[in-house]
């Protein structure tokens, strides 16, 4: 193999290989890169065996070939370097970097044994925008439940109708869901659902977040792949591969209420800085409490922690019901969910359970939008 290849493409195309590679004791091939030079590409390659990456870069190819070895070193080697190509070499199981100011040995392992990542199982592929899937990934991610009791909840749930894709992450205290319109769809034909796990979904807003070009998606019963291509030449330039989470998504559709006691129109802004400020104050169990009058137009939020002293603190509000009500909330959760929300005004709903005659989920969404919302049960005390 020998290749020569400009050193900040190489970088950056190691630098998104190694949010794949991570430290692993137990399998010391998981913590290598494998590099492939063939016709005018490097091609760059990275496993945790759960997610993977092909990440392409256009070279000057003298002879094709492919090395496997540690990713960290070569990391450190680029980085050290001040030339603006570096020339790459192999012979067996050895990796020669050489720049007008280094020449280095790197002792690799055999390219054969590590591990095979699957191409795309079908041709057929779903367009999306890389900047909404991954905006609209991250307003639902942080709901998603950490953990191994129930697989079925700890990924992003994702949802295909017609020319719509929806997306919903829970915890079972909270909910959120965010639909992104698509402009171009050359499939499913039908409707499709899968579950992708918390880490992928990350990786997908790290490495195609601060694009805004096409993304090609391709799905398997047990796998996805999403592919961007170079802006030079209709050749991949990534390929992000997932294992899907099996199992049967909550039809948490139930739980959704359809209708309201009260709805209250606030300022985002505002009603994050009370939250914050009686937040404080709140307990063990991050308690705030909520009064809402809507004779007075207006809310009160209350926290107590016997061990440090109270708050309140009033907040004017557009409040649609008639009466008073009173309803408790984990602060924290509510500061995520407003945290989410890109409108100045944002609206909460609260329902009311008739039968147990208890205060039901409430709904937290913008003002101005209907393509987000925000779903939190209240704390029973």
């Amino acid at each position: 193999m020998k290749t020569t290849i400009l050193k900040d493409n190489f970088r950056q195309g190691l630098t998104a290989a190694s949010r794949i590679c991570q430290k692993n004791p137990t399998l010391p091939i998981l913590n290598s890169v494998l590099i492939v030079c063939e016709k005018n590409f490097v091609c760059l390659k990275a496993t945790d065996l759960e997610i993977g990456l092909k990440r392409w870069i256009l070279s000057k190819v003298d002879k094709e070939g492919k090395v496997a070895c540690p990713l960290r070193i070569i990391q450190g080697v680029i980085d050290s370097s001040f030339s603006e190509k570096i020339t790459l070499k192999s012979d067996e199981k050895k990796l020669y970097l050489e720049a007008d100011d280094l020449n280095v040995q790197i002792n690799g392992i055999d390219a054969e044994e590590f591990p095979i990542i699957p191409e795309p199982e079908t041709e057929k592929a779903i367009i999306l925008d890389s900047s909404s899937l991954s905006q609209g990934l991250a307003q639902v991610l942080e709901m998603a439940a950490v953990s191994a009791i129930k697989p079925e909840i700890s990924g992003v749930y994702f949802r295909f109708s017609k020319n719509r894709l929806i997306m919903t992450a829970t915890d079972s205290f909270r909910l959120a869901e965010k639909t992104v319109v698509l402009d171009k769809q050359t499939g499913p034909d039908q409707e499709t659902c899968f579950i992708l796990p918390q880490k992928a979904c990350r990786e997908i807003i790290n490495i195609f977040g601060e694009e805004n070009n096409e993304l090609k998606l391709y799905l398997s019963p047990n796998q996805l792949v999403l592919e961007s291509l170079m802006a030079e030449t209709s050749h991949p330039k990534v390929q992000f591969f997932s294992r899907l989470i099996e199992g049967e998504y909550p039809n948490y559709q139930e739980v959704i209420p359809r209708e309201f006691a009260f709805e209250i129109s606030v300022s985002k802004n505002d009603f994050l800085q009370r939250l914050k400020t009686v937040g404080l104050f709140s307990n063990k169990i991050s308690e705030i409490k909520l009064k809402i009058d809507s004779q007075k137009q207006g809310i009160e939020l209350g926290g107590e922690n016997p061990e440090i002293g109270q708050s309140s603190a009033r907040l004017s509000a557009n409040i649609r019901g008639q009466g008073l009500a009173e309803i408790s909330f984990n602060w924290r959760f509510l500061v995520d969910g407003l945290n989410q929300i890109k409108d100045k005004q944002a609206v909460l709903s609260l329902s009311r359970d008739k039968e147990k005659n208890e205060q039901g989920p409430a709904v937290l969404k913008p003002e101005q939008e209907s393509d987000y919302f925000y779903l939190l049960m209240p704390l029973r005390t």
